[in-house]
């Protein structure tokens, strides 16, 4: 763990006169980013402002989920935005980040980022990063939408959770090095706003052709679950609204909205 704090009126400073970073807000220590971002929301704290964390202590993601949060290694953040979009499109947003944040982590590791629907960035295999996207509805219309991420930086595989130590990784394990996580955060705000202006004024289609360049369900077999229900097929895209696409054995493609995917192991799919 590399112990440095954050110097958040540095970074503030090298994000003067843009979008997303227009504001930091910076705690040492914070249950979740995402909650207090919420927090800030309701204040009536603009677009763009993040809300940086150096340790969370109920760090989570989809589906209620755990996430290993510990200090002085990781990058924790949420970036409140708020789009006039038609709220069926808020979804999107999800993947947009996953683009956006696989564009800056390709920026210090070398090798393929890949994105496993609808939220987990994954580097040989093994998720690196997660992402929380949240999303306030007033009066029929969306208010602001959350998005968390989590993306491991300086962890040490001793560091995981016994777990997790075969599915997860962190930038340091990945290429034996040391991040600075600012510059990291820097990063990530200038790919996210440059895929945030792209999704304003071109709509979902660049981010959906992007996302799926980076996909790694590809020519794969999938168990998706949502709600009490197991799906199981190959996969088949996104749709036009960032939906799943997943074919059965007879060929017939469902979409999937919301749910747990997960790529089986050992087998893959015929196209």
């Amino acid at each position: 763990m590399d112990g440095m704090q954050f110097d958040a009126k540095a970074l503030q400073s090298r994000l003067t006169g843009r979008r997303i970073g227009c504001r930091i807000h910076y705690e040492e220590t914070v249950d979740s980013t995402n909650r207090v971002a919420w927090e800030l929301v309701l204040g009536g704290a603009p677009e763009g402002t993040v809300v940086l964390a150096d340790r969370q202590t109920a760090g989570r993601g989809r589906l209620q989920r755990s996430w290993q949060s510990p200090p002085g290694c990781n990058l924790y953040t949420s970036v409140i935005l708020r789009p006039a979009i038609p709220p069926p499109d808020a979804s999107q947003i999800t993947l947009l980040a996953g683009v956006a944040v696989a564009e800056a982590i390709s920026a210090v590791y070398p090798g393929r980022v890949g994105i496993k629907w609808p939220n987990d960035l994954l580097i040989g295999g093994r998720k690196v990063c997660g992402i929380l996207t949240e999303t306030r509805m007033v009066a029929g219309g969306i208010d602001s939408v959350i998005v968390g991420v989590g993306l491991n930086v300086n962890m040490e595989r001793t560091d995981f959770d016994p777990a997790h130590r075969e599915t997860a990784t962190s930038l340091r394990e990945e290429t034996g090095r040391e991040h600075s996580r600012e510059d990291l955060l820097f990063l990530l705000c200038e790919r996210f706003e440059q895929w945030y202006e792209i999704f304003l004024h071109g709509g979902f289609a660049p981010v959906r052709e992007e996302w799926l360049v980076r996909a790694e369900m590809v020519g794969k077999r999938l168990k998706v679950l949502f709600g009490d229900q197991m799906l199981e097929g190959v996969f088949a895209g996104i749709d036009w609204d960032g939906a799943l696409l997943i074919a059965d054995e007879q060929g017939a493609v469902r979409r999937v909205i919301a749910g747990d995917a997960t790529i089986m192991k050992g087998e893959s799919g015929k196209s």
